[in-house]
């Protein structure tokens, strides 16, 4: 999912009850890792089932605010601050919503993930991608519906697509991209009202349109794939990681771009050169 600089389990219940802020992950702790940001000093956090974690060398993610929630989306506002969803902490009363499923709607954070308020939607909504543009915020809920809210922080729901990652044209929000759980790339040329097949798409775990122009994906072995337009040919790029799970670019500039990926298990890595080298930035404890 595209980034900025300016601005990435188990449900816990019962045992879970105390803070554990600030601990340091052991091997497996982390889960799945579905998405990925950035605090305001530059610092990478994760967003995984079992909470919010900060990257902090190459082996020590420490376990970032009192608030564990099962996060599966991340993005920055156009304010700043931490847009996330998923799954809530039930230890704390504020979540339930009684008669409704663990759906965390829309959460804020205004201090890099330490504490949330949930905005809207808890208990309704359970968004799997989050895209912010200078349009609105785009939503991908796992019953197959895009959602958008805008400027004047009004919901409405667009079409129906089950997507796993989302990417949207920077310059264009009527133009979108959606990954589904099969790996098969839909476009779409209205704002996520209707949905095409890419049919000579490669199969791809995630995908992203560049401030810069073009789009690039990367298929679960790790090899990168480009379009400079989704129904123009897609040719074969660099080959990074393989078993990835998710894909960032981080943009500072047209200059300074920065590609992440992080691999089943755990492991994250970083490219300054559009992947044609990689860097580990985290390598999680063996478990051994």
């Amino acid at each position: 999912m595209l980034a900025s600089l300016s601005f990435g389990a188990a449900l816990f219940v019962g045992a879970c009850s105390a803070d554990r802020s600030g601990v340091v992950a052991s091997a497996g702790d982390l889960g799945h890792i579905h998405d990925l940001a950035f605090d305001s000093q530059g610092q990478l956090l994760v967003g995984s089932h079992t909470g919010l974690y900060r990257i902090e060398s190459i082996n020590r993610a420490v376990l970032f605010g009192t608030e564990q929630h099962d996060l599966m989306a991340m993005t920055r506002s156009d304010e700043g601050d931490l847009l996330a969803s998923g799954h809530p902490d039930l230890r704390i009363e504020s979540y339930r919503v009684e008669g409704r499923p663990p759906f965390l709607g829309l959460a804020r954070s205004s201090d890099d993930g330490q504490t949330w308020a949930s905005l809207e939607l808890l208990g309704d909504a359970d968004f799997h991608a989050l895209v912010q543009h200078r349009d609105g915020l785009f939503a991908a809920e796992t019953s197959g519906r895009i959602w958008f809210l805008n400027s004047d922080g009004e919901w409405s729901k667009r079409g129906t697509i089950e997507a796993r990652d989302l990417a949207i044209d920077p310059e264009d929000s009527a133009q979108q991209l959606a990954v589904d759980w099969d790996g098969q790339l839909w476009a779409s040329a209205d704002g996520a009202r209707t949905w095409q097949e890419v049919s000579e798409a490669p199969a791809l775990i995630e995908v992203e349109w560049l401030d810069a122009g073009g789009i690039v994906g990367v298929d679960e072995v790790g090899q990168f794939w480009r379009s400079e337009q989704p129904q123009r040919p897609w040719v074969q790029d660099v080959t990074g990681p393989s078993a990835v799970e998710t894909f960032l670019v981080e943009s500072e500039s047209a200059e300074s771009v920065t590609w992440w990926i992080t691999a089943v298990g755990g492991r994250i890595s970083t490219s300054s050169d559009q992947g044609v080298n990689w860097t580990f930035v985290y390598d999680p404890p063996d478990s051994d």
